[in-house]
């Protein structure tokens, strides 16, 4: 499962909170009490650039999800992730000075943004003064290209090693399958790394919406992969625009709202801070710091992470 929650020197959690989320998320009005009147008054530290232009106009929504260190936000029809700082940055975040979320807001409570900030629930939050952050991955030029496929086997190792059960980075990355989740999803997997490889939009196409929503969580497993698949053709400039636009199509109205934010976050070359750390590290060419930013990118979620890079390898071996 894709979450954009860090694992924070526990074991590790399935599901949004990855990207970020606890898997008990509060139904509407189960969160705070009626009596409640006061708000919280909350800074942003950082945000992303994309998310902080969109909210600059007056926007109205609803909470969709909240977990300990997440809340998911409606604005409408942006899909915006409050979230503590230990989650860092990402496509979708804004970075709040809080420890938690659940006890000051709830699924179904309303929201409200305006140029200088945002209410939600029980918290307001001061958007102006907060470092804003750039999820986008830059297209690299041919030899970060070659020095990616040169350090795959760093990422298989990584991989191989220190990948969770229960996820599809193992079936992603050629291993036979084991589990039930992995034997419904490796045709789709030998079929989305065929397609890459030919290129074949249509195989591609397929082969994501038989993936899309496959797994547990509000970011399934196998959307986990295809959003590691996106990123490696972020990668790849103008080349792979049809590879991209085939793989969203085919997810599209397959999965959860969160998760396809995501996804639509991915095929926009936007990762999380993590993501970029890794994407440093093999343009320096450096092994170690590859293998360090690896291990950083599989610390999101209990398979969310490991899922991603495993799409990101098939990608990286199937491009041509």
């Amino acid at each position: 499962m894709h979450r954009l929650s860090g694992n924070c020197g526990g074991r590790r959690r399935r599901g949004a909170e990855a990207k970020g989320g606890n898997p008990h998320a509060r139904s509407a009005g189960s969160g705070r009490s009626a009596g409640m009147k006061t708000r919280a008054l909350l800074q942003a530290r950082s945000l992303n650039r994309r998310i902080g232009n969109y909210l600059r106009q007056p926007r109205a929504g609803y909470i969709l999800a909240t977990f300990d260190r997440s809340s998911y936000l409606d604005m409408d029809g942006q899909i915006v992730a409050l979230v503590t700082p230990v989650l860092l940055n990402g496509p979708l975040n804004i970075v709040v000075d809080a420890e938690t979320f659940h006890d000051r807001v709830a699924a179904g409570d309303t929201a409200t943004s305006t140029d200088r900030g945002l209410r939600a629930g029980g918290i307001e939050i001061e958007l102006a003064g907060a470092i804003v952050w750039d999820a986008a991955l830059p297209p690299w030029p041919g030899e970060h290209i070659s020095r990616l496929r040169d350090n795959l086997v760093t990422l298989r190792g990584v991989l191989e090693v220190e990948a969770p059960e229960g996820g599809l980075a193992r079936a992603a990355t050629g291993h036979v399958a084991t589990t039930a989740l992995e034997t419904r999803a490796a045709p789709a997997l030998r079929d989305l790394a065929r397609g890459l490889q030919h290129p074949d939009a249509l195989l591609v196409g397929h082969a994501a919406s038989t993936l899309a929503g496959l797994g547990p969580g509000l970011t399934p497993s196998g959307d986990d992969v295809l959003v590691g698949c996106l990123l490696t053709l972020a990668l790849y400039a103008d080349t792979a625009d049809r590879m991209r636009h085939a793989i969203v199509s085919g997810v599209r109205n397959r999965t959860t709202r969160i998760s396809m934010a995501y996804l639509e976050a991915a095929a926009r070359g936007e990762a999380s801070e993590a993501w970029h750390r890794l994407v440093d590290a093999v343009a320096e060419n450096d092994p170690d710091r590859i293998a360090a930013a690896a291990r950083g990118v599989m610390a999101f979620g209990e398979t969310s992470g490991s899922d991603m890079l495993a799409g990101f390898v098939l990608a990286a071996e199937a491009l041509p």
